[in-house]
């Protein structure tokens, strides 16, 4: 990690004192708090010395050792690229192997309910029970291809481990449920496409037949396909569903305090 840049206090006399230099350096002690929050919701083991180096200008701040109207934006910059470059250095091993455990779990978890729904000739809604899990399944595996793409390409954004094992074990999920819903489109007609919707008579995919069997419908591996592309969609949904919740929850603390 590079050295944090430091910036020389000039040697002037504060231009304002008291209440009137605080509230010239509120919105710049503001925005370093927050830089301190993410360096200690990181949990790095040897995170002390940046998180002394932002208290420093802090005080700094709050004493009149810099001008933060002419220098803060510069100084603001600078300390969130070195705290930025130190969590992702710090993390990359972890924002690896947490999702991966998640997603392992899940995928023991899914082999062990396949293989019971496998033995039992239940119906589900009139529906061969290993058909809709079947669906659920291919939902399940869009939406983990989306997290590991971004797993290896460090695009998540926690940096926490349980929030990071939560990516690999709930979010799946949540694709699986998509995929769920798309099932439902095209079962009660809201949603409908002639190879889809002749589950019975389309032209059977041979080479997914294997020893002794009759292979599946074209229709169900087009149902199987759509999905896998629920899933994929939940990558694009699941932040932007979180950001609007959070901007909601926010206006309305605003309107209520």
């Amino acid at each position: 990690m590079t050295e944090p840049v430091r910036f020389e206090a000039e040697d002037i006399s504060p231009r304002m004192s008291g209440s009137g230099m605080l509230t010239e350096s509120a919105p710049f002690v503001a925005s370093v708090e927050r830089l301190m929050i993410r360096v200690r919701s990181a949990k790095l083991n040897d995170h002390g010395q940046m998180l002394d180096n932002l208290q420093a200008w802090i005080d700094r701040a709050m004493t009149g050792g810099i001008d933060v109207l002419r220098d803060g934006d510069q100084i603001l910059s600078t300390l969130n690229a070195n705290v930025s470059e130190m969590i992702h250095s710090r993390t990359m091993l972890r924002r690896i192997v947490a999702p991966m455990v998640g997603l392992t779990l899940l995928t023991a978890a899914l082999a062990a309910v396949t293989v019971t729904v496998s033995g039992v000739e239940a119906l589900f809604l009139s529906t061969p029970l290993e058909i809709v899990f079947a669906a659920i399944i291919f939902g399940i595996a869009g939406s983990a291809f989306t997290v590991l793409l971004r797993t290896v390409t460090m695009q998540l954004e926690y940096t926490e481990k349980v929030a990071l094992f939560m990516v690999g074990l709930a979010r799946p999920l949540v694709g699986g449920v998509l995929a769920l819903a798309v099932f439902a489109l095209f079962g009660a007609g809201i949603v409908s496409l002639p190879l889809v919707s002749d589950q019975e008579s389309t032209t059977r995919v041979s080479f997914l037949a294997g020893y002794g069997g009759n292979g599946i419908f074209a229709g169900q591996l087009a149902l199987f396909a759509f999905a896998f592309g629920a899933g994929i969609f939940e990558g694009y949904i699941t932040p932007r569903f979180s950001r609007g919740m959070a901007r909601a929850a926010n206006k309305i603390s605003n309107v209520t305090s």
